[in-house]
């Protein structure tokens, strides 16, 4: 059999350096499009700090688990090489030619043969580093149970006795005679996502950080409330093992340049974090532990992370003092804490007991990522991160370098994957296009890979596999009961617990079970099917089994996680949950999927600066763009911009894109373009527009859908704008600057009011770019009035990562920033051709009143709800609440789209800076590539089907389509083209005869869930 297959040169190879999140994302949007990729870390497992937490904010959103399938996904990827304990010693060369030498640490145990069982932690518990984070010491390393590689690491300098520890290995997996692998990979290009470090607060004595047990930094607390952590979950003080009652957190250690070597930006990601782990701890112990929060400015800034915080407020009752803590001691003879800090509006000093303090401690690069961009030639800032393109931040100053996630700047989980993606698609831009070769198979060997047992004819066996998950559902339910009940069930041929279902030990189990027991269904009992669904059918077809014969029974999310406080229902209600799944997979049959080849064209829809982006990007990989933008002219809100915070020339950057865009051969440009229509499936889109002046209609056939539609300048009816001349939005004063210098040399006081239109009920976020905004604006006008007095109304100040830096250049140059609160805002009145303004100022106490020249309002953006809600009704996609649109996942998919096939970047998913915007429209093109570069596109087999024999040709079904589908047939009944139906099962629950089934959610499989919920309730 001769199969075609796209293959790359030898030396088409791309380095990755870094096996975090970041690194990961990279490498699989890379290996999905077909690259390869050397994927290496200096650490024994691959999955970086972000493998030590449980969970992000939202709550209830496991990292552990969602990272888990990424981390098994990249290891049986074919295009990825993965090369943990590896160190890159030396890059040499030039873009498209580089050699790196690679130095791989001996392991000193053989991965195939080491089976993670945990013997030798048991034996030499004082040389086993199990938790990191807490506990330093470390011969031996597994971080938790999805690692990967799923073995141990042994530095045999700690080990007293190596044969002693050999011996103790029953699987005989330690080698002392391991050697150190020295290596060089050829690359076209390097990705650098080696991550950050934390800060280290041992050296500030006032925090007590080194000599006070219940002092933590965040990461610690993490580890201490993880499932998988020292403690197994459970909230305890390190000095005595008591659950404590008040904890509070401490902002910005590290960041801000507030203590001795911290770094002068923000860390991003801490306000967040802190958040997290404060709710966290308020829904296990409710109204028994008390929550603090002590900050500078809760910058709160991502998409709907305001909402976040409002829950924090309102919801949790976590308390938020406003104040940086002086010093943390513990009186002698005491087991309190005494935290001591002062108000913003009062000098007197406060003193409060705590049982635990936690330090939000930042980001900082390591010496070794320092020393490896030194020996890459990078220029790095005085913070010591890479300096980056200041339109691109994934470019560095050396060509062929890109850089991602916080190595690149500070930052949380969605940034870093939109970084991740954005790199990817820069580094596989250096690459020649994929040769088409034809490869020779042996028919038989390949015959056997895909075969799958027929189990038509068998009476169902069913495999029950429950996991505890650590803290997630053992720490609340008894598995054991759960497969007790399990074993009594109809068709149940195996019970067993497997602890964590998805660690690899688990799932070989499982594996081996399936074949041994020769099982012909498996229900699962565990975590999400969201996270966790493909990764278990995957396991089903190594086994020899069809994939859809699966249920998995969402006992973490549905029993143990919305039932925190009563363990016996949670337990009962996982046993429903287990039955009705077991009920649901007895009538489960095998089925087959369906594939549609992949038209390679691509819509665009919005033509600012991200949309422009996305088309060049795509088009200059071959692929034919059709870009379509509503308004007369490309270029968006960027033509009202003149220069980014740091200086950047937006006029210039955005006149060079649209010369571009218009003149490229594979771009074809639509103006006053309206979506009018859309149908078909991913891969094999028809869209219909009306465009020009004389709005004629035209039909796109495209496989890929981007959404860059923008949004909107903010414009409320607020501090008389529109009714007094002086009074203007800042991209209104960014314009005057520039065009009346002479006037602005004239102006004695300048007032600026930040939130203007945001963080209000109407629209409850953070508009992100407003506080940059204002300090752009304020250090302008200094450079043309230097003797100007210029007032800052803020309620907190968001300059999150180097915009810090600006904050700081504004109050060094005279900017006097002011608090107000929303119950004492800012009065603006009318005062001839100024404008008087009286705020509030809490350290004086009293009323101050400021005559203005020119009063200007940070108003923000909002989404451009009329576009957003026609698009999302014609494409069948899903919006926030305040009209932007929804992503699949916030954190690990933050620019697909539910529909596959779609993508979405720019404001039009919330609002951000023109870099950031521009990020994301990289990050869309490495997503869209992974799809363009199939031939095929799989559309599963959760397709609709029609029983000929019952159907009366009624056309319910033809009429309840919402994508016409249905068509009455030659032979006189209804019929759904297999290779169009998108699975949503209208037809079928419309359809009166019944004779209309969706495949995977058959009558008689949903009936049996049912059934088995009744026969336990009657029970």
């Amino acid at each position: 059999m001769q199969n075609s297959n796209k293959t790359q040169t030898p030396n088409n190879k791309i380095l990755v350096v870094g096996g975090g999140l970041g690194g990961i994302r990279t490498a699989l949007d890379l290996a999905e499009a077909e690259k390869d990729v050397v994927l290496v870390d200096n650490d024994f497992t691959i999955g970086g700090l972000m493998t030590q937490l449980d969970r992000t904010f939202p709550t209830n959103n496991c990292d552990l688990c969602t990272i888990s399938p990424h981390l098994s996904e990249s290891n049986r990827q074919e295009h990825i090489e993965l090369m943990s304990m590896t160190s890159v010693e030396n890059i040499s060369g030039e873009k498209g030619n580089f050699t790196a030498s690679l130095r791989t640490a001996p392991r000193y145990i053989n991965l195939d043969k080491c089976t993670g069982c945990g013997e030798c932690y048991s034996a030499f518990p004082e040389c086993v580093r199990f938790t990191p984070g807490l506990d330093h010491r470390a011969p031996t390393c597994m971080r938790y149970p999805q690692a990967t590689p799923q073995a141990f690491s042994i530095d045999l300098k700690k080990c007293e006795d190596v044969q002693a520890l050999v011996k103790v290995c029953p699987a005989g997996a330690i080698n002392p005679d391991d050697m150190p692998i020295n290596r060089e990979v050829k690359c076209a290009s390097v990705v650098l996502s080696p991550g950050a470090s934390l800060f280290d607060p041992s050296h500030l004595d006032y925090l007590g950080y080194a000599n006070l047990p219940d002092v933590v930094t965040s990461l610690e607390f993490e580890r201490i409330l993880s499932a998988s952590g020292p403690t197994g979950g459970k909230l305890v003080r390190p000095s005595n093992g008591e659950q404590p009652k008040k904890v509070a957190w401490i902002q910005c250690i590290g960041s801000r340049g507030l203590q001795k070597g911290a770094g002068s930006y923000c860390s991003n990601a801490c306000c967040m974090f802190a958040l997290k782990e404060a709710i966290v701890t308020k829904e296990r112990f409710q109204e028994d532990i008390e929550t603090t929060i002590f900050y500078m400015d809760m910058r709160t800034f991502g998409k709907d992370y305001e909402l976040y915080l409002n829950r924090a407020k309102n919801e949790y009752g976590v308390r938020f003092i406003r104040s940086r803590p002086h010093s943390v001691l513990q009186p002698e003879g005491e087991t309190d804490l005494l935290l001591n800090y002062t108000l913003e509006d009062t000098t007197e000093p406060l003193q409060e007991k705590f049982d635990m303090v936690v330090l939000s401690t930042g980001f900082k690069t390591s010496e070794a990522t320092r020393e490896l961009a030194s020996k890459l030639g990078l220029e790095l800032n005085d913070n010591f991160f890479p300096v980056t393109d200041g339109f691109n931040p994934v470019v560095t100053s050396k060509k062929g370098v890109y850089v991602a996630g916080t190595f690149e700047s500070p930052k949380d989980i969605p940034e870093t994957m939109v970084q991740a993606s954005a790199a990817a698609f820069m580094a596989a831009s250096e690459l020649g296009p994929a040769t088409e070769t034809v490869v020779a198979e042996d028919e038989d060997e390949a015959a056997e890979e895909l075969l799958e047992r027929d189990v038509s004819l068998e009476e169902p066996k069913v495999g029950v596999f429950i996991c505890d998950c650590g803290e997630n559902i053992g720490g609340l339910v008894d598995v054991n009961t759960l497969v007790e009940h399990a074993a009594k069930l109809p068709y149940v041929a195996v019970a067993k617990a497997e602890g964590h279902g998805c660690s690899r030990i688990s799932m070989e189990n499982i594996r081996q079970t399936i074949e041994e027991e020769q099982l012909n269904r498996v229900v699962i009992g565990g975590c999400s099917p969201r996270t966790h669904q493909a990764k278990f059918e995957d396991l089903l077809q190594k086994a020899k089994l069809n994939k859809y014969l699966l249920e998995i029974a969402n006992i973490r999310d549905q029993a143990t996680w919305v039932h925190p406080n009563n363990p016996e229902k949670a337990t009962e209600k996982a046993k429903d949950l287990i039955q009705m799944s077991v009920g649901a997979v007895v009538k489960a049959q095998p089925l087959a999927e369906q594939s549609l080849p992949m038209n390679k064209n691509v819509l665009v829809v919005g033509g600012g600066v991200t949309g422009m982006t996305a088309a060049l990007n795509l088009a200059d990989q071959g692929f034919q763009i059709y870009l379509a933008e509503k308004s007369d002219k490309l270029g968006g809100m960027a033509n009202n911009l003149l220069k980014t915070l740091e200086g950047n020339d937006v006029q210039a950057f955005v006149g060079d894109m649209v010369d571009r865009v218009k003149n490229h051969e594979k771009i074809q440009v639509f103006t006053r373009a309206i979506i009018v229509d859309h149908s078909g499936m991913p891969g094999m889109f028809t869209t219909g527009m009306q465009s020009g002046k004389q709005m004629f209609y035209r039909q796109i056939e495209h496989g890929i859908t981007i959404l860059a539609t923008g949004a909107l300048s903010n414009r409320p009816k607020q501090y008389l704008l529109d009714e007094s001349s002086v009074v203007r939005t800042q991209l209104e004063t960014q314009r005057f600057i520039a065009d009346n210098p002479d006037q602005v040399k004239q102006w004695e006081n300048v007032v600026m009011i930040q939130c203007v239109g945001s963080r209000t009920q109407e629209n409850p976020n953070c508009s992100r770019i407003c506080c940059q905004n204002a300090v752009k604006n304020a250090l302008a006008i200094l450079d043309v009035n230097p003797e100007a007095r210029v007032f800052v109304l803020y309620r907190d100040m968001r300059t999150y990562g180097f915009q810090e830096n600006y904050y700081r250049l504004a109050r060094e140059k005279g900017v006097i920033f002011v608090r107000y609160t929303t119950d004492r805002p800012p009065v603006v009145e009318a005062e001839g051709d100024k404008v008087n303004v009286t705020y509030y100022d809490s350290i004086l106490s009293m009323n101050v009143s400021v005559t203005a020249d020119n009063l200007s309002l940070s108003t923000g953006l909002i989404a451009d709800t009329d576009s957003t809600e026609e698009l999302s009704m014609i494409f069948k996609l899903p919006r926030t609440a305040d009209g932007y649109f929804l992503e699949d996942h916030v954190k690990l998919r933050p620019v697909d789209m539910p529909v596959p096939g779609f993508f979405v970047a720019g404001t039009a998913h919330s609002p951000k800076l023109i870099r950031e915007s521009i990020t994301q429209a990289n990050a869309v093109s490495a997503r869209a590539h992974t799809m363009l570069a199939r031939d095929e596109i799989n559309l599963g087999a959760g397709i609709a089907k029609v029983d000929g024999t019952r159907c009366a040709a009624c056309l319910v079904c033809v009429r309840a389509c919402p994508f016409d589908i249905p068509f009455i047939n030659a032979e006189g009944y209804s019929e759904i083209d297999p290779a169009k139906c998108h699975g949503c099962g209208v037809c079928a629950s419309e359809c009166p005869a019944k004779a209309i089934q969706l495949m995977q959610f058959e009558d008689d499989r949903i009936l049996a869930k049912v059934e088995q919920l009744f026969e336990r309730v009657i029970a």
